[in-house]
């Protein structure tokens, strides 16, 4: 009789942002999803409405599509972020300046209550919550009435910055 152990893998809501600017705007943010599902450490929950939403930063002359999902996932952030960048890869995304012309961006958000800061990867995403394209399709996917470390709701965040 073998001794086999049954290991669970353990299970972390994420929060991606995704957008576009270039070509098929709707189709790419269709294909990036696609791909991110058909790694088997995700599994997508929840889906945002699709926003287009003026260029900033830069980012080039065409209006961005953006949307947001709710992940479950087995991977590490750190993971996550890899299969996030082979997803933009595989799309054929250049290594553009920061914030020029996306054919596909996907950024993490939130990953659990982990906070990190690295070099690659800072947790939770630093600039979100100034953001008005990343805060109305995230507030679609939030589950359980997540707050701001402010004790400022989400969609209260995202009234004051979508003057």
């Amino acid at each position: 009789m073998s001794d086999t152990k049954s290991t669970t893998a353990k299970v972390t809501t994420a929060y991606l942002a995704l957008g576009s600017n270039i070509g098929d705007r709707a189709a790419n943010l269709r294909k990036g999803c696609q791909l991110l599902a058909a790694h088997a450490g995700i599994k997508i929950v929840a889906r945002s409405a699709i926003y287009e939403t003026q260029s900033v930063e830069g980012g080039g002359p065409d209006d961005f599509l953006n949307a947001a999902l709710r992940l479950q996932t087995t991977l590490s952030a750190e993971a996550l972020l890899e299969a996030i960048q082979a997803v933009e890869r595989q799309m054929g995304r250049p290594q553009p300046p920061r914030h020029g012309p996306r054919l596909i961006d996907i950024d993490i958000l939130m990953f659990g209550d982990e906070e990190m800061d690295t070099p690659n990867l800072k947790l939770p995403h630093p600039r979100m919550s100034k953001r008005a394209f990343v805060l109305r399709p995230l507030c679609d996917v939030l589950e359980g009435g997540w707050v701001r470390p402010s004790d400022q709701s989400w969609e209260e965040n995202y009234a004051e910055n979508n003057v």
